[in-house]
Order: C-alpha cells, then sequence, then structure tokens
C-alpha cells in the first residue's frame, strides 16, 4: 500500500496484508466508510474550495510552521515573524507556481520551489468578514500577531515542526499496521519533549482526549500526553484568554487498547470493504454542529445520479499523503 491512500496490498513474502493509516483516514473510516472511499480513495473535493474556518485555521498553520522553522535555525523571533506573516500572506494570496503546477516527465516540481499546492490562496474567506460566523483574513494576520506578542518570551524550545513519525503499531498473523502522525511542532517543554498540535477556533472549547490524532502522536512520539497550543479567532477576549496550552495526558492502559484493540478492529474493516469493494454510509454521520457532510447531497441522490453529482460538484484533488517530503 502506498502512503497516501487506503488501499491494502499484500507483501509476498509472508502473506501479510499492509495497511498504512493516519488519524485522518481512520476517523473517517469510524464516521462514514463512503466518505473514506470518496475523499481517499477516489480523491474527491468539493469545487467550492475549503470552508472558511479550514482556510483560516489553514493561514494560522502556515504562519506557524514558517515561524517556528526560522527560530529553529537560529532567528531571533522578530525576524522569525516578518517570515511567518510573508508566508501567510502567500499563502492569501496564493502563488502561481505551486497552485497550478501539472507534474510532467520534464518537471517534477514547481518551480517556484514549493510543494505543490503549498500556497493555494484562499477561496471562501475575504479580507474582512461578510457573514455572521465568518472570519476575514485581516483578523487572522491580526491574531498572528497578537500570537507573536503574547509568546514574546516564550521558554518552549522548538526542535521540529511540521514533521511525519511512523511506527508499526500493531502487527498478527493476518495484517501489519503502519501508522503515521503529522506532527505540527516538537518542542522542549518545562515537563519534556512532547508533541504540540495547533488548534485554531472562534470559540472555546474544553480538549477531548477521545481523539485519534493526538493518541497517535503520543504513541508516535513514545510520551503519554500532547500538548494542544489553542489559538483563538475571538475579538472579545484577552490574549492569555484566547491563547492557551494544555496537555492531553494518556495512560499506558488506555494506549495500548487503543493500539492493539481498536486500530486493528477498524483496520480489518478496512480490508473487508475493500476486498468487497464496498464502503457502506453511515447515515448518522451526515450533520454535525460543524455542518453538513460535503457528499450529503450525493447520499440523497437517487444510486443512479450520484455519479452524475459527482462530477458537477467534486473535483479530482492530489493525493492524500499525510508524510513530509523526505520521508
Amino acid at each position: 500500500m502506498t502512503d497516501h491512500s487506503i488501499e491494502v496490498e499484500t507483501n509476498v513474502s509472508n502473506g501479510k496484508r499492509n495497511i498504512v493509516l493516519d488519524a485522518t483516514v481512520l476517523t473517517s473510516l469510524m464516521n462514514c466508510p463512503r466518505f473514506a472511499d470518496l475523499r481517499f480513495n477516489l480523491r474527491l473535493e468539493s469545487i467550492q474550495g475549503k470552508s472558511n474556518s479550514l482556510e483560516c485555521g489553514s493561514i494560522v498553520h502556515k504562519f506557524l510552521e514558517v515561524y517556528y522553522r526560522q527560530i529553529i535555525g537560529g532567528m531571533n523571533r522578530n525576524n522569525a515573524f516578518g517570515f511567518g506573516i510573508t508566508a501567510a500572506q502567500l499563502y492569501i494570496q496564493g502563488c502561481p507556481g505551486c497552485m497550478n503546477f501539472v507534474p510532467s516527465e520534464e518537471l517534477k516540481k514547481p518551480i517556484c520551489g514549493h510543494q505543490p499546492m503549498e500556497y493555494p490562496g484562499v477561496v471562501n474567506t475575504h479580507k474582512d468578514s461578510e457573514k455572521t460566523y465568518d472570519i476575514g483574513w485581516a483578523w487572522v494576520l491580526d491574531t498572528c500577531d497578537q500570537y507573536h506578542s503574547h509568546y514574546r518570551a516564550d521558554h518552549w524550545v522548538p526542535l521540529a515542526t511540521e514533521i511525519v513519525k511512523s511506527k508499526i503499531m500493531y502487527e498478527d498473523d493476518e495484517i501489519r499496521i503502519l501508522f503515521k502522525s503529522k506532527i505540527d511542532l516538537l518542542a522542549d517543554t518545562n515537563q519534556g519533549i512532547y508533541s504540540v498540535d495547533h488548534k485554531t477556533m472562534k470559540q472555546r472549547r474544553d480538549n477531548v482526549d477521545l481523539n485519534n490524532q493526538f493518541i497517535g502522536q503520543a504513541l508516535n512520539t513514545d510520551m503519554r500526553g500532547v500538548f494542544i497550543n489553542k489559538i483563538g479567532f475571538q475579538k472579545t477576549l484577552k490574549p492569555e484568554e484566547k491563547f492557551t496550552r494544555s496537555i492531553i495526558p494518556y495512560s499506558a492502559a488506555r494506549l495500548l487498547e487503543w493500539q492493539g484493540e481498536i486500530l486493528p478492529y477498524y483496520a480489518k474493516l478496512l480490508l473487508m470493504y475493500a476486498e468487497t469493494g464496498y464502503f457502506p454510509p453511515n447515515f448518522t454521520n451526515c450533520e454535525s454542529k460543524y455542518g453538513n457532510c460535503v457528499f450529503m447531497k450525493v447520499c440523497q441522490s437517487d444510486p443512479i445520479m450520484r455519479e452524475e453529482e459527482l462530477k458537477l460538484y467534486f473535483k479530482v484533488g492530489p493525493e492524500w499523503n499525510p508524510t513530509n517530503e523526505d520521508e
């Protein structure tokens, strides 16, 4: 199996089925196998682009990626902020070199030096919010500035940013599971070296530890916890209220249960779906507090009309790849 799909392959040397998963694919399988098939096997994404919330989160993630990368390289925080905010602005504007890049025999990578679609430009985010619940990109950039000012005397030491760690999480006579975790930031904190996950949000929410991403990161970093670095977009809160960091701890027993029972159960379900060619829908996850599933109207269509629905409202996106270039 490649690291960018949810297909499976047989290892001819021992007959085992090799399965590579990450938290995004695993959670999608848990929520709705049909969604997982359409999104990761067929690589379909909405022609309307990312939602406003996802675009704003992506802008902040790009800022933090470049900001911390410069600090790791020895740059002072003020200069690193300049590089980070420039990257965020380019993400908003879009880089023609990587956003329109199509690989060929002559050209494997964009001439701009970026990864394909690394700076895609925003579609559903305007400079100022035009809807009640939308966020304008000007406020997102201002939030990045506030974050930099709030953590100007940060005692954490960043060690790596946007890296992938992987581990064989499970193996029996039938399957072998490699689990990959994309880590936003690896930092030396007062409590040890931990994986740090950046979370942007419009309103304050409590941390929930029932999360495949966090559990996978804890196992892949050999730690019993993950730090959540919250970045709030609220305009009425003080910086100390909307920029918070807290650890999500896990007991050894819970990590072992996930690694030895939950993960292989869903991996074997995936194997069954792949062998039968049928990924069933789960209608209990069509609606959530964050909105409707992007494929909801596809499922509401008659079976003979679904292919036409997909052609009209979706496009084939890049292959899903949780790894970095050097992995």
